[in-house]
């Protein structure tokens, strides 16, 4: 039974042997070539990703800004909108003062005794429109 062994010389087998391990080791590497090929093409895929979620966050951060901007200008122009109003509302209030102490004055007026009433009040109004148009 052994005797056909006997009849490939020593190194025969070794080639053999050798023909066997080179056989073997092609076929693992086909076999992780092709593993290689799909861990290539996932991460091309990633890469890709990566590249959108970058220009995303570049358009994101752009959104920001130009909101962050717009923010600092409305509250720029609230500011500004309210200064007028505690402008106008002073001059309103320094205006509503003197009319007050207008009409205190005008209040503060007596009819003299023995006079027609109708004619002082006619009097008054006349000397307040000569001190109004005087102003």
């Amino acid at each position: 039974m052994m005797a056909w062994v006997k009849l490939v010389p020593g190194w025969g087998w070794v080639l053999l042997l050798g023909l066997l391990l080179v056989a073997g080791q092609q076929i693992r590497v086909s076999l992780l070539q092709a593993e290689l090929e799909i861990e290539r093409a996932a991460r091309l895929d990633d890469v890709g990703k990566l590249g959108a979620c970058r220009v995303t966050r570049t358009n994101l951060l752009g959104q920001v800004i130009e909101q962050n901007t717009a923010l600092a200008d409305l509250r720029a122009a609230e500011l500004e909108r309210a200064t007028r109003a505690r402008d106008v509302q002073q001059q309103a209030e320094g205006r509503a003062q003197q009319a007050d102490q207008q009409a205190q004055q005008v209040l503060q007026e007596r009819t003299p005794a023995g006079v027609d009433v109708c004619a002082a009040a006619s009097a008054a109004f006349d000397d307040e429109l000569r001190r109004e148009r005087a102003q």
